[in-house]
């Protein structure tokens, strides 16, 4: 025979066990998403920010042009860019550590000549081996499949008209004293008309749209993996530079303001160039990264 306390005990379980399947309902109705923050682009520069291995300053620049590796972007926390963008996967979009935002770039895939232009919107990516990150549509376009040798050329023109214009602080309609109404009537034909402060009046905004979702070919090359150690004034430095890193001083591009570089490399691939540029902090430099060559 059951004892009656197995009994009530298995119907206070019952019990509860119902009113639990009847709090469901009630704490999923509770429990909703909140809605996506509306996108307001604006220019942004922002404050130096940590990676995995250290720190990276932003700085307005307007004729970037170097290689180095891409890899694809992560959605950003909470839907928005750093520059106040709503981020799409299916955008022509894309992260960099230190321009400007938003910034207008051609990018080209070193290995199979195709160029995608993007406007970068959002700060990253965190790794310094990699100079850009790409939404997965422009990835896509661009045939990568892996993080990927490419050049990033900046469009000057296009980059300043969206500093001048997202950079301007807003219009504010200010009058000398308050109007409230202004009557002119004519004495031929007594028509009026009505003058007045327009306190309605919005400042406008810079419509941002999207770019065309597209390629073009161009040629590939070059393919040479290199850690770019630095770039100094003088040769003394830069063999001291070589000697403790295991680097080649080489000159600099005609021209230069600084005369002399070190390199590393060439590597076999990139996990042999993740590896050389891992080192280089141990041996004392800091801000070295891949190129290409």
């Amino acid at each position: 025979m059951r004892s009656a306390s197995g009994f009530w005990g298995r119907a206070l379980s019952l019990r509860n066990y119902g009113a639990a399947l009847v709090l469901l309902p009630l704490l999923a109705a509770c429990h909703r998403e909140g809605p996506t923050p509306a996108a307001h682009p604006y220019y942004e520069l922002g404050s130096a920010w940590r990676g995995t291995h250290g720190w990276f300053y932003p700085n307005e620049q307007f004729d970037y042009h170097v290689t180095g590796l891409a890899t694809r972007q992560q959605a950003p926390v909470g839907g928005l860019t750093a520059d106040g963008e709503t981020w799409s996967a299916s955008g022509m979009t894309g992260a960099h550590q230190t321009l400007q935002l938003p910034a207008i770039v051609s990018i080209r895939n070193l290995l199979n000549g195709r160029i995608v232009r993007i406007r970068l919107t959002d700060r990253g990516p965190a790794d310094p081996g990699r100079i850009i990150a790409l939404s997965p549509k422009a990835a896509d376009l661009l045939g990568m499949t892996a993080d990927t040798p490419v050049e990033v050329m900046e469009d000057e023109t296009a980059s300043r008209s969206l500093a001048e214009e997202l950079g301007k602080p807003p219009a504010q309609n200010i009058s000398a004293a308050p109007v409230g109404e202004v009557r002119e009537t004519s004495l031929s034909d007594g028509s009026s008309r009505v003058y007045g402060n327009d306190s309605s009046a919005a400042a406008s905004s810079v419509v941002v749209g999207p770019l065309p979702v597209t390629w073009m070919q161009g040629s590939p090359g070059p393919s040479g993996l290199y850690v770019l150690m630095g770039i100094f004034s003088g040769h003394a430095t830069a063999a001291s530079v070589a000697m403790r890193c295991g680097g080649t001083v080489l000159h600099a591009s005609e021209g230069a303001r600084l005369e002399w570089r070190v390199l590393g490399g060439p590597y076999v691939d990139i996990a042999q160039a993740d590896a050389a540029l891992d080192r280089t902090r141990l041996c004392g430099v800091e801000g070295a990264r891949i190129i290409v060559e």
